[in-house]
């Protein structure tokens, strides 16, 4: 009799156990850190252009140039123009730095050849931003231990090229020693970049 007890005991705590354990939820992942809710805005005289950001962007207004870059007012430097605003994610450090930046130009050449696909660039479908037609593209280089990574889109709007350049270069990580982590992928920059042009007024 009382090893019939016993038994009923055990498979009572059982079977608490076993309900207890389909009632206890299963663990949620971390999601992602969103892009902050406050904007700031810039206004990009002497063009009618404005651009309302996230306020995490850092603008970064001191002359850039590096590996890759020529500091000019696009990727493609053919012609006289004016980098009218940068913009870099944060975090953007020298392993991985991400910018966003915007050209203009109303020099005859540039904007006669404002379309035209820059060297090593990949044509893409046409973008939409702020109800204009954009020609897009995509361009990657790569040398030594250093990469970038480039999505440009343009359009000539009232006799003016309008260029923006999403950009993500640094250098590879593995390269030091210890390794070093870059501080976010470039595909997470790049949805980040491109974001940055839904707040972009054009004229």
């Amino acid at each position: 009799m009382k090893r019939i007890f016993i038994a009923t005991a055990i498979m009572a705590v059982f079977g608490g156990a076993i309900s207890l354990a389909a009632c206890t939820p299963e663990p949620r992942e971390t999601p992602p850190t969103p892009a902050s809710e406050e904007t700031t805005d810039f206004s990009l005289a002497p063009y009618p252009v404005r651009l309302r950001a996230d306020a995490s962007l850092e603008r970064i207004t001191a002359p850039q140039s590096g590996y890759f870059d020529t500091g000019s007012w696009q990727i493609a430097d053919d012609a006289p123009g004016e980098r009218l605003i940068t913009l870099a994610l944060p975090g953007s450090n020298d392993i991985t730095a991400a910018h966003w930046r915007l050209g203009t130009s109303q020099d005859a050449q540039a904007v006669s050849n404002c379309l035209k696909l820059p060297p090593n660039g990949h044509s893409q479908p046409t973008v939409r931003i702020d109800d204009q037609d954009f020609q897009a593209f995509t361009l990657d280089d790569a040398g030594m231990s250093h990469f970038q990574q480039v999505a440009g889109y343009r359009a000539v709007i009232d006799d003016t090229c309008y260029a923006i350049d999403l950009i993500v270069n640094g250098t590879r990580g593995e390269v030091y020693d210890p390794p070093r982590e870059p501080p976010f992928s470039s595909d997470h920059a790049m949805q980040r970049l491109r974001e940055i042009n839904d707040g972009l007024s054009l004229p």
